[in-house]
């Protein structure tokens, strides 16, 4: 690679990234000093370039809007009319807590100006020497320090958001307008990555799968996380482009905005035949990466034509779809596979390599013991010696020409040599809603929580007995998935948006991926710590724990989601819970929990979920889970007999039931099974007030009410009394 151009666009990036700081310095009311002079001295007089990226993000007519406190994008939304409410971030440090929008405006200017400076003073010394690695680490700090404050000339842009946008931007145009090969039909080119087969391969099989389920799952997932970071930045270093100039990243999609040069066109193809072929050769297709390319103009970035530049983004992303591996062009489609030692005992696609394993299945299991023990890791040359001990852990397989290295912390990496340090990532996931996130290094939103005990993986079957009582014997032995994803996302990116920009579809994304990425590992800990996160990340989650505690986290997140987007009833997701014996094989259970989740989209209007066969409006949760307790309650207050209640499940059906009209007797045989059953028994003077009591609870609000959901409490108290 030629670094010396490749530190010119980190130069170019830099200054680009902190033209707005002065800002910030002004409202803590903190003279503004240069922050890393010595590292990125400036050279390059670039002040046109910024100015254009300004106008392309906000028109040619830039005013200054002197608001203190950033309001919420996700109240600006309007698929439906909807009156909503002043909601702003509190100008704090972005963590799992302060990503949620309030009423009240909260934070000081001051208190965060020196939390930054401070910040910065956690990142290694030692990086100074590589521009490139400082300025990543870099991006995650005035990510989380500036990500809660407005910009200067939009109160619903983020001072870090419209910064990294004016960066992508004017250093595509630097780069664009020094170079002699130019592409004459626009400045840019947009680089966009997609990634496809992601459930097929997390979800594959083999005769040992299910024993190593609990490392093998969080293990694929973390890895798929790998491959979409990995395959960016060989994109990026292909092109000579530093970290700022990828604008959006999650969910397996990418976007990389570039000069639109011939060279810069080479090095893509270039990059994206070798991730091709490295794909087809090591997970024979079973996973794969589409990357298309789009020129732009600057009159394509402005406020009347961007709404058409973002919709060609979205039917680019389908048309990549359709193009796995470019099998039929350069990519060689045809493998000499040795299976000589039999099949993957993890994955039946692939040949076993060493002790019955796959090489790739050995990773997945490293990855998956090593994301309870270790918070980073290394990124270097595939060449590279690396120093091996209990605190570092390299993966068998070279991922795209890059060693990945499991590592505790930096000082670590000092033992390493000379080794050419290309990342160092940082996902250590908080421990509660108050912890800090920002440990001196870039950071990578691409872990989840899982249950864990002295540093291992909760085994399924462990967290499958959460709700047994030993005592007692009662409770049912069972898992549950829960998987979801929001509705109507494409809507929600191509018509929500008031006056859409790069910046606010950036910000939408990253905003949308850090509810699942950030606040639910942080909710897990706290709150449920026996579930574990198959994925989540970008617009969807699948999540497996106990049958109840799975319960219980779906409906803290569809009310914490509501909270997070500022009440906006057009901004809602769906789930799907599917109850899972042991045992049950692995590629099932991702197929039953798709099924549950689909059913749950077919409700009207969306905004639902799926449970025991039950798709029911999520309006519906709080009345369904208070009638869990009421039956609880009267299960002890009267003499209810298991078959009384077994009885209430056909009347529920009953009541569902529209086209039968004998059905509609369900209320006098209902009647007639509470007084005979139930309030016969008890004292005379006990009946009058048991009979209201329990017609109305069970009758009007559960029958009545909500007719064959009324299934869901009653399974639920029926699992909870099962021995």
């Amino acid at each position: 690679m030629n670094h010396s151009i490749s530190e010119k666009s980190c130069h170019i990036a830099f200054q680009a990234l902190t033209s707005q700081l002065s800002i910030f310095a002004q409202r803590a009311n903190a003279e503004h000093k240069s922050i890393a002079s010595h590292i990125f001295p400036i050279a390059h007089d670039i002040s046109t370039f910024i100015q254009k990226a300004e106008q392309l993000l906000l028109g040619q007519t830039i005013k200054n809007t002197p608001k203190q406190h950033l309001s919420t994008l996700f109240e600006n939304i309007e698929l439906e009319n909807h009156k909503s409410l002043a909601h702003f971030y509190p100008i704090q440090a972005v963590n799992s807590d302060t990503i949620f929008p309030r009423k009240q405006k909260e934070g000081h200017y001051d208190k965060l100006w020196q939390d930054f400076l401070a910040g910065l003073n956690k990142i290694p010394k030692s990086h100074e020497k590589k521009p490139d690695l400082w300025l990543d680490h870099f991006d995650t700090a005035y990510q989380i320090f500036t990500g809660n404050i407005p910009s200067a000339y939009a109160s619903d842009i983020s001072l870090y958001d419209y910064s990294k946008a004016i960066a992508t931007l004017a250093t595509a145009l630097y780069l664009y307008d020094q170079t002699n090969d130019k592409e004459e039909n626009g400045e840019f080119l947009l680089i966009q990555g997609d990634f496809f087969g992601i459930q097929d391969f997390i979800f594959s099989s083999g005769s040992e799968t299910n024993k190593q389920a609990a490392k093998l799952l969080r293990g694929r997932s973390f890895q798929v996380s790998l491959f979409t970071e990995l395959a960016a930045l060989k994109v990026l270093q292909a092109c000579k482009l530093p970290s700022t100039s990828q604008i959006m990243n999650a969910a397996g999609k990418f976007l990389i905005i570039a000069p639109n040069t011939q060279a810069v066109k080479n090095a893509v193809e270039n990059a994206k035949s070798e991730l091709n072929q490295w794909f087809v050769k090591h997970t024979y297709g079973l996973i794969g990466l589409g990357i298309a390319t789009k020129t732009a103009n600057q009159s394509d970035f402005s406020a009347e034509n961007f709404s058409t530049l973002r919709n060609s983004l979205f039917n680019d992303f389908e048309k990549i779809k359709l193009q796995r591996l470019d099998l039929l062009d350069s990519t060689q489609s045809v493998q000499s596979a040795d299976y000589s030692q039999g099949v993957c005992q993890l994955n039946s696609y692939f040949p076993a390599e060493i002790d019955g394993f796959a090489k790739m299945s050995l990773d997945q299991i490293l990855i998956g013991e090593h994301l309870v023990k270790k918070d980073r890791i290394l990124i270097c040359d595939e060449q590279s010696d690396i120093y091996e001990d209990r605190h570092t852990t390299p993966l068998h397989l070279s991922i795209f020409g890059y060693k990945i290295i499991f590592t505790q912390n930096e000082e670590i990496s000092g033992k390493f040599g000379k080794v050419d340090i290309l990342r160092f990532w940082d996902f250590e996931l908080p421990e509660n809603q108050d912890s800090e996130i920002w440990h001196g290094y870039s950071r990578r939103y691409i872990n989840g929580y899982v249950a864990s005990r002295n540093g291992e993986i909760t085994p399924f079957d462990t967290l499958a007995t959460t709700h047994r009582n030993a005592e007692t014997g009662e409770g049912q032995i069972a898992l549950m998935t829960l998987k979801g994803d929001v509705d109507n996302l494409g809507t929600i990116f191509q018509k929500g948006l008031k006056q859409p920009n790069l910046a606010k579809m950036a910000a939408l994304s990253r905003q949308m991926n850090q509810f699942f990425s950030l606040w639910l590992p942080a909710i897990c800990s706290e709150k449920f710590p026996n579930m574990y996160t198959v994925f989540a990340g970008g617009d969807d989650f699948f999540l497996i724990g106990p049958w109840l505690e799975t319960q219980q986290l779906a409906g803290e997140m569809q009310r914490e989601f509501k909270r997070y987007v500022a009440d906006n009833p057009n901004i809602h997701f769906s789930a799907g819970m599917v109850m899972a014996k042991l045992g049950i094989p692995i590629p099932q259970l991702g197929g039953l929990a798709e099924d549950a989740l689909e059913k749950a989209k077919g409700v009207e209007g969306k905004n639902a979920f799926t449970i025991y066969q039950q798709s029911v409006p999520w309006s519906k949760w709080t009345s369904l889970m208070a009638l869990g307790e009421n039956i609880e309650r009267l299960a002890e207050k009267y003499p209810i007999s298991t078959a009384y209640l077994y009885a209430l499940i056909q009347f529920a059906d009953l009541a569902a039931d529209t086209q039968h009209i004998e059905s509609t007797m369900w209320r006098s045989r209902f009647y007639y099974k509470t007084s005979r059953y139930v309030v016969d028994k008890l004292p005379k003077d006990q009946r009058q007030k048991a009979l209201e009591e329990i017609s109305t609870s069970f009758g009007n609000i559960g029958i009545e009410t909500h007719k064959s959901a009324f299934k869901i409490p009653l399974f639920n108290y029926f699992y909870q009394i099962r021995k």
